[in-house]
């Protein structure tokens, strides 16, 4: 199953602490799009984790940039390549992708394959998602809007499951209707609006 062959792909590249050119390195022949699945599994849970989205959005977006431009090959900046992963960090994520494609494995499916075909439609889309990703809200649940369509668009290429990939946009649309909200909220609105849902 191709599922299977994604979770293979990712236990043969993760065997210790790396970096994350070393990550590409070793993943660079399974596609962009299950590296952009790995590397937004722990932004799919409620939690915010400022620090971490602050790295790794750029990283998404980088990948997306570039699957958008077709490129076959992944170059990163030396200030991304360099950031090191530990060991602790990557066995989570190997149990978080062990979860994942166990989930991806019943719902996904090659089906309205025309809109799971646009590679360099999804990459825009995944860029724009980790740009967002990037952005540091300590909000809940702000991970989850701008992770979610990333991890849609990627897998509904790698899957050619179209219905996945519209959704993907349909949440894109969704992040992009909530940032919006923030920015015109602005700070204080932002603080206020915690302090209301969070008391």
């Amino acid at each position: 199953m191709a599922v299977e062959r994604h979770l293979r792909a990712l236990e043969a590249a993760v065997d210790g602490p790396m970096t994350l050119g070393e990550l590409v390195f070793r993943m660079h022949h399974s596609g962009f799009g299950l590296i952009v699945i790995f590397i937004c599994l722990p932004f799919l849970q409620p939690l915010p984790l400022g620090g971490l989205s602050t790295v790794l959005g750029p990283f998404v977006a980088l990948l997306g940039v570039q699957l958008a431009r077709g490129r076959k090959e992944l170059k990163l900046p030396a200030w991304i390549a360099g950031r090191r992963l530990e060991a602790k960090t990557l066995h989570l994520l190997l149990g978080g992708a062990r979860k994942f494609f166990a989930l991806a494995d019943k719902i996904s499916r090659p089906r309205w394959r025309a809109l799971a075909r646009g590679e360099r439609a999804a990459g825009a889309g995944i860029a724009l998602s980790g740009a967002l990703l990037s952005l540091p809200f300590p909000i809940p649940l702000s991970n989850v809007i701008c992770a979610g369509p990333a991890t849609l668009l990627a897998l509904g290429v790698l899957e050619e499951d179209g219905l996945l990939a519209a959704l993907g946009w349909l949440g894109l649309l969704l992040s992009i209707a909530f940032h919006a909200g923030l920015a015109l909220l602005g700070a204080e609105g932002t603080r206020a609006l915690w302090r209301a849902l969070f008391p």
